[in-house]
């Protein structure tokens, strides 16, 4: 089932007003799309299915240029390739690529998804804005359960391991070991805190 941002966030905060808040929002959840789509586009690749590999990719561009439409506070439309190829014409260029070049269809795929590997390593911090002001908002770590249920990132629990590892990954974020409550070093628990 895909998704609508719109039907997200009515649901996660139905009286909310602020618009840097639903930025936020829209940033974290427009990048959740893109990186599932990359990684899955990539997995398709390897296992030689191209077709589901087009799909794939093109839904990462399609989440990519919603990324960069809400980086300048401009609300996607449904003709969104028309507002990207005005606001950001490197991303159009990369669906004309994908859609239309005579390459082969591995050596369009190939090229789009470097081109969307290396706009993930550059979106990642502040995409994922969120992550960090909820792991911000106290000062003891927060374990993984803790993170998935705070009302702030309940509603991406299916991609917030994914997105804690790339976090993890890129040294942004770290885990630290924190003793269980009945004080044994047997009860360690891994938990996540942000890198200052």
């Amino acid at each position: 089932m895909v998704l609508d941002f719109d039907e997200v966030w009515k649901q996660v905060h139905p009286r909310c007003d602020s618009s840097e808040e639903e930025r936020e929002h829209r940033l974290l959840f427009e990048f959740a799309g893109f990186a599932h789509a990359y990684v899955q586009a990539r997995e398709e690749m390897q296992s030689g299915s191209l077709l589901d590999a087009h799909s794939s990719t093109l839904a990462a561009l399609h989440h990519w240029a919603h990324i960069e439409l809400a980086e300048i506070t401009i609300k996607p439309k449904a003709s969104v390739w028309r507002q990207i190829r005005r606001y950001h014409p490197g991303i159009h260029k990369l669906y004309e690529e994908l859609t239309g070049s005579t390459e082969s269809l591995e050596q369009r795929l190939k090229l789009v998804l470097l081109g969307c590997e290396f706009a993930m390593m550059d979106k990642l911090k502040t995409c994922t804005a969120l992550i960090f002001r909820v792991l911000n908002s106290r000062e003891e770590p927060w374990s993984y359960d803790e993170l998935r249920a705070h009302p702030s990132l309940s509603w991406i629990e299916d991609d917030l391991d994914m997105l804690l590892n790339k976090l993890l990954s890129k040294g942004y974020i770290r885990e630290v070991a924190v003793i269980g409550s009945n004080g044994s070093f047997n009860d360690l628990e891994l938990r996540l805190s942000a890198v200052v």
